[in-house]
């Protein structure tokens, strides 16, 4: 899995990151920033804070900074508008915003029609001119986030986190990146929980419950799952036997490389490889990839200015 800790960049314009993107499943992740999505087509699963979320098209979903999520599209792909925000973009004249945690995901169920209809207005007129790159269009951007946050703080339910909390937060933040890191670099080998707990001087227990806490899984299975795309890489990339294969990616049996493939597409890993390059060979069980496709600026704008237009 990659990415579990998303390093948010802001090429063009500081603290702002709007994309375009199609996907299927993207793992539980988390990330510096607000993200703010509206959902163009399709149907979405989102879980995130221990809550499931069923979101249909054009719902406006967000984000918290250090806030795990995990999505799941149905029947397809979901395509997806996303604007990431660092919390930092007001700092010099509402300092406030950095400890300032919404408390729903789902912001369309918390919304009257015409509040949705500004939101959805907003989020495109950021992401447009972002893209279009019009002379001043870094003034348009920042005028409608600012306008963004302003109507988000009238609408949208919100709590005030003390300076001790964010900085907990902070701390808890670069804790699951140094652990996330080190399975990354060891996952090869035999990797215990416990010697993670001791290289953080944590108890075992406290660890556990920290790792389901904040990944919305159990270490066992995450490690599995860094093992499984490993495993999944060298088949479909090189000519390894299975057994090497196995040994390269950490599994000490093939029988649960085997169980895995089965889980995840329904099939051993040699009738994945001989299936990757048939037509619709990965069918129903597609969606249980981690599989995005961004858009470039051109492709991005042709797709918004299809959905303005109610095509």
């Amino acid at each position: 899995m990659d990415n579990e800790f998303e390093i948010i960049a802001h090429p063009r314009i500081k603290y702002l990151n709007p994309f375009l993107v199609s996907l299927s499943y993207r793992n539980s992740h988390l990330h510096n920033d607000f993200e703010i999505c509206l959902l163009l087509k399709g149907n979405l699963t989102v879980y995130s804070k221990k809550e499931m979320y069923q979101i249909p098209p054009n719902s406006i979903i967000l984000f918290n900074p250090i806030q795990p999520h995990e999505l799941h599209a149905h029947d397809g792909n979901a395509l997806i508008l996303s604007i990431q925000i660092s919390n930092k973009f007001c700092q010099s004249y509402f300092p406030s915003m950095t400890n300032i945690a919404f408390d729903s995901v789902f912001v369309s169920a918390l919304l009257s029609k015409e509040e949705h209809q500004l939101l959805t207005s907003i989020l495109l007129e950021i992401t447009i001119s972002y893209l279009n790159q019009d002379f001043g269009y870094e003034l348009m951007c920042l005028s409608s986030l600012n306008r963004l946050f302003y109507h988000l703080l009238k609408f949208a339910p919100y709590h005030i986190i003390s300076d001790e909390e964010r900085i907990k937060n902070t701390n808890r933040f670069h804790r699951m990146n140094r652990i996330l890191s080190y399975i990354e670099d060891n996952f090869s080998s035999k990797l215990l929980l416990s010697s993670i707990a001791e290289r953080e001087n944590l108890s075992l227990p406290y660890l556990s419950h920290f790792f389901k806490e904040n990944l919305n899984t159990t270490f066992q299975d995450y490690l599995n799952q860094v093992r499984f795309e490993k495993a999944k890489k060298l088949i479909t990339q090189t000519d390894k036997k299975l057994i090497d294969i196995c040994l390269e990616s950490g599994f000490s049996d093939a029988r649960y490389l085997n169980k895995m493939f089965m889980k995840q597409f329904g099939c051993t890993p040699s009738q994945f490889l001989n299936q990757k390059d048939q037509p619709n060979s990965q069918s129903t069980h597609t969606n249980l990839k981690s599989i995005q496709k961004f858009y470039n600026d051109s492709e991005s704008l042709e797709i918004l200015n299809k959905y303005q237009s109610g095509e």
